[in-house]
């Protein structure tokens, strides 16, 4: 009866939010069962609508709850505030888009045509640069000291709080704001890591200075990666492509490798055809199958299309020595290179070579990495095909920094270079199991230039399970640690002091195996054995720590924003950490250890299955997590006010761990993928030809044998029949280009048909590759649907993966240990039951980043009449 009252005095129930809460309260309390309610409901409920109220709620509602004029007074503090950072918000906008035109009317933000780019600065800039540098480092180094007590603390971290809130309510990728946001994060971050090492280490035993210093050192690891990753990206050039002469006499010659050694035939095919078909003057152009597999199929086929076949009798140094091989055999200026499955599109020449005819001191123009087929955490957590990839903030917008600074990577795939350049430096690097990288380097350290353009003019196929992802990593961290042995960039001469950040940061980012282990399992000595890790207050911790945190993950997210799903990196970080510890340990010692090894593309998986070969290590770090997690709680148990507030603290950082541990575990579980060929969406235009009828449709989805079209006329459906033989028309209807001969397959209601594409020739298989993947909008198409998630949906995507990970836990264990881990998955799950949720996710699931129905059996145009 208390409850009630004091919820009819506080919440205004005649107000129509609250009752459309009450009509609609499976929407708004997707956590409570209104028909089983359990006795810790209503604890659960006043949470969720505290969030719903201050947090979640929809524009709509809010103006109405807000125009209600009880509930006005009651929260007008609420309303000031939120009127305030509203004008600040609309203010920064006007401001900030000011400053973006005019910058852009004088053409600072755009890259010139008529000057090369990484041009050296004069003396008196270096100098003046270098007075800015030291005034501001001096500046830094007593803001981030001054000794504080924890209210001063409180104060200066409220100042700044405010700035960075006000900062990030902008929601802009405008240059300015963002570095005003870093500067706030570094210094916050500064100011934590000095406290640490000055205020927290723990000298009671010299159990606690291990893991004390264990801690600290991983922070420490986290602290500088987060500088160098500022500092890579905080201004991206978008470098787009430079026009080529009207003259192709002018156009110079390209060699394209495309270099195989076990894969089919099937996966080479498409990129073969492609490069055929690359729209280049035919006399300029030659196209080389470089195969360190000798297999006579492959020698047959290159000759049937018309391509160059390589072979060698010493297979030496892996794709490397294949390369240099070729290049002592061929002789086109510029070398494009594409891995055997990665797809160019028409136009790839056209978009690139440019930039080598504008700055002769280009040596290599790089181009994203995409990929057609779904990864492993894609496919295994359902994701939505608008979710950036785990490669997209790598290969879209960190490799736009890297441009910045004149330090862009070779990815060993999709990018061309210039011949002279290549053989300056004596071909592609064999010393490390990272040619690609390194070579680059090489090139850098010879004065030579190299760009990035952001354009997607290739794709290719993902690793298909897990364990082969795990492999090509733990190659790419042996590697980059090889080079960072080897090659140390911070040495040697040639390179300027951004280049050698840049590369040291992609370097050491694949140390971070031992450091993510450190903090999955850093508050279990307390909950253990009452060792401090951090040997301060409750406070002091909760004061330094969490302003930290949340300043490194705002910053962060803002940066990486439309790159990287919110709170996802540590996730993956998680999945690598175990299986690259080892490697780059070994790769510190012995740097010329380890062998080059090609990832397996191309493959099925039958049925679903959790794999306990990899799934173990996060198994043993789960039960560990589980076990100081119960532990905790018991402890709390007549405890003290002071201990309680430590036992708190471990615990929210166990049930993080937790919730990254289950998700690991629902990446674990390989997902059903019965296409060996995957299907691209894709939109263009087409026709059917059934009879003399001419069907208008739209193609929605293809693969290399099969294609989904949606009739524009849901009416025409009526004249087409299963397996009966129709024609695919692409072009217009009065321009048809290319027609084949296909079958129906599949045909639902909603005017969605599937065909099977005959392509009984070589010409047929080579046309309809030009008609698909060689499309020269195809990828852009498919980067335009990628979009930027909030944060909110980021973390109840979290915890929706680690609630999958819980159930996929207790349904794949063994049936001995089901007990356990039942009861496990239920005390986690009963945990989070408590954390409010974002309604938007259970309405038509507009915001939520997860399939509704498996994505890899039937296109998205389809899957809502699966039953039909």
């Amino acid at each position: 009866m208390f409850c009630f009252g004091l919820a009819w005095l506080i919440f205004p129930i005649e107000n129509r939010f609250y009752q459309k809460i009450v009509k609609n309260r499976t929407y708004y309390f997707p956590q409570i069962d209104f028909h089983n309610l359990r006795p810790l409901d209503p604890i659960r409920g006043i949470i969720q609508l505290i969030f719903l109220m201050f947090v979640a709620g929809s524009k709509e509602d809010a103006a109405k709850r807000l125009s209600h004029s009880t509930y006005a007074s009651r929260f007008f503090l609420f309303r000031w505030i939120n009127h305030l950072f509203k004008r600040i918000n609309r203010g920064t906008r006007m401001i900030a888009e000011r400053v973006s035109k005019k910058l852009a009317s004088e053409g600072k933000e755009k890259v010139s045509d008529h000057k090369p780019q990484h041009q050296k600065p004069s003396l008196f800039k270096k100098i003046f640069v270098g007075f800015l540098l030291a005034i501001g480092f001096v500046l830094y180094v007593l803001c981030i000291t001054q000794p504080f007590s924890l209210e001063e603390q409180v104060i200066f971290l409220l100042i700044l709080g405010v700035i960075a809130l006000t900062l990030f309510q902008a929601q802009t990728r405008f240059t300015l704001l963002m570095l005003m946001l870093i500067v706030i994060s570094v210094i916050v971050s500064s100011r934590y890591v000095w406290w640490r090492y000055s205020e927290t280490l723990n000298p009671n035993s010299y159990t606690s200075v291990i893991f004390t210093w264990l801690l600290i050192i991983a922070e420490t690891y986290a602290f500088i990666v987060m500088l160098l990753g500022y500092f890579q990206v905080c201004w991206v050039l978008d470098r787009k492509p430079a026009s080529l002469p009207k003259d192709k006499e002018r156009w110079p010659s390209v060699d394209i490798f495309i270099p195989t050694y076990n894969e089919p035939l099937d996966v080479v095919k498409p990129t073969v055809y492609a490069a055929l078909t690359v729209d280049w003057p035919k006399e300029k152009l030659n196209v080389y199958i470089l195969d360190d597999g000798s297999r006579k199929e492959f020698k047959d086929f290159a000759c049937e299309v018309g391509a160059g076949y390589i072979e060698r009798e010493e297979h030496k140094h892996a794709k490397a020595g294949n390369i240099n091989h070729a290049m002592g055999i061929t002789k086109g200026d510029f070398i494009a290179i594409f891995d055997c499955d990665h797809v160019p599109v028409k136009t790839f020449l056209q978009k690139t070579m440019g930039w080598f005819l504008k700055d002769e001191k280009i040596a290599l123009v790089q181009t994203p990495h995409h990929f057609y087929s779904q990864d492993p955490f894609e496919k295994n957590l359902h994701l939505k095909e608008n979710v950036p990839n785990e490669n997209s903030l790598f290969h879209d917008f960190i490799q736009k920094g890297n441009d910045t600074w004149n330090a862009t990577m070779f990815c060993g795939s999709c990018a061309i270079m210039r011949r002279k350049a290549l053989e300056e430096v004596g071909g592609i690097a064999v010393e490390t199991v990272t040619e690609d990288a390194h070579t680059s380097l090489k090139l850098n350290r010879r004065g030579w230039s190299s760009a990035f353009l952001s354009t997607p003019l290739s794709a290719g196929l993902s690793t298909e399970t897990l364990a082969a992802h795990i492999g090509q990593r733990i190659r790419w961290a042996r590697g980059m640690v090889q080079i960072f042995r080897l090659d140390n960039p911070l040495f040697g001469k040639g390179l300027t002091i951004p280049q050698r950040l840049c590369f040291l940061n992609a370097m050491i980012h694949f140390l971070h195996g031992l450091p993510r282990i450190i903090f999955l399992i850093a508050p279990l000595p307390f909950l253990f054995a009452n060792i401090y890790v951090i040997y301060a207050s409750a406070i002091a911790i909760f004061v330094y720590l969490i302003p930290h945190m949340v300043h490194s993950t705002m910053t962060t997210y803002m940066i990486h924003r439309g790159y990287r799903f919110p709170f996802i990196s540590a996730l993956y970080e998680t999945i690598l950490s175990w299986y690259i510890f080892v490697p780059t340990l070994v790769a510190l010692i012995a740097p010329h250890k380890g062998k080059f090894n090609v990832t397996a593309k191309g493959g099925v998986i039958d049925k679903e299955y959790l794999d306990w070969a990899v799934a173990r290590p996060y198994f043993y770090l789960l039960l560990l997590n589980l076990a100081g997690f119960f532990i905790g709680i018991y402890r709390m148990i007549g405890a003290g006010a002071y201990e309680v507030l430590m036992l708190l603290i471990n615990l929210g950082w166990i049930i993080y761990n937790l919730i990254i541990l289950f998700a690991a575990m629902a990446v674990t579980v390989e997902s059903v993928q019965k296409r060996k060929f995957p299907r691209v969406s894709f939109t263009a235009s087409v026709h059917l030809q059934v009879g003399d009828e001419l069907i208008p449709a739209v193609m929605s989805a293809f693969s290399q044998k099969d294609c989904v079209v949606d009739l524009k006329n849901a009416s025409d459906l009526s004249r087409i029949s299963l397996e009966e033989p129709v024609k695919l028309i692409f072009g217009s209807k009065k321009k048809p280009s290319t027609t084949f001969d296909c079958t129906v397959t599949a045909a639902f209601e909603n005017g969605v048909v599937e065909l099977l594409v005959a392509q009984p020739t070589r010409t047929k298989e080579m046309e309809y590759v030009e008609c698909t993947f060689g499309t020269p909008d195809i990828w852009i198409q498919r980067q335009a649907k990628v979009k930027g998630y909030g944060m909110f949906d980021g973390f109840f995507a979290l915890l929706h993966m680690a609630r999958m990970g819980a159930e996929a836990f207790a349904h794949f264990s063994n049936p001995q240990a089901g007990w356990f881990l039942k009861a496990s998955v239920w005390t986690f799950k009963w945990v989070i039951s408590f954390i409010p949720r974002v309604p938007s996710l259970r309405r038509e699931n507009k915001n939520s980043p997860f399939e509704e129905h498996h994505p890899l059996y039937l296109p998205k145009t389809i899957s809502s009449v699966h039953s039909a």
